[in-house]
């Protein structure tokens, strides 16, 4: 039998990710979609991921639940087709590099774009998640929100650190 000791780090990472994953899916359900997003009700809504961090494995989470009455299906994006359907879009922090490039896959007015402590939130993100002093908050780009088509309920905004300023 192996003995596996779990550091501190690792347990805050674990952690950590879960909260991502449960602010996520709590976000996505204080969102409204256009009414031309869905073509009948049994369509699933799609929830895209990028990269291989723990938050990537924690969506597992999310398998059985639902959005608005739509059955989430999880999409690791490993193609350009699977861009297509994306209704919410997540970037792993390590994959900064390629974040314009992932961006320009998909359409941002209505796609939920959600990074993580990302340095290029300001060039595209809508949802931005930031942990500050071990506590979990995220960020709404005033800008892209009114970009977009999706709308986000009152109690949401009450909740976000809301961010840059709508030119």
């Amino acid at each position: 039998m192996f003995a596996y000791a779990m550091t501190p780090a690792f347990a805050h990472e674990l952690k950590m990710s879960a909260l991502k994953v449960a602010y996520i899916y709590n976000i996505a359900k204080f969102t409204n979609w256009p009414e031309s997003t869905w073509s009948n009700a049994s369509d699933p809504f799609h929830l895209c991921f990028y990269g291989d961090d723990q938050v990537s494995e924690e969506f597992i989470q999310l398998k059985d639940k639902q959005i608005n009455g739509h059955r989430i299906e999880l999409v690791k994006v490993q193609s350009n087709d699977d861009y297509k359907n994306c209704h919410i879009f997540y970037i792993d922090t390590d994959e900064r590099r390629r974040y314009r490039y992932l961006l320009s896959l998909i359409d941002q007015h209505s796609v939920l774009v959600v990074t993580d402590n990302s340095p290029f939130f300001d060039t595209g993100g809508l949802i931005n998640l930031v942990e500050t002093d071990q506590r979990l908050q995220f960020q709404v780009s005033k800008k892209q929100l009114a970009d977009s088509q999706l709308k986000f309920s009152s109690k949401l905004l009450k909740l976000a650190i809301l961010v840059d300023d709508i030119r």
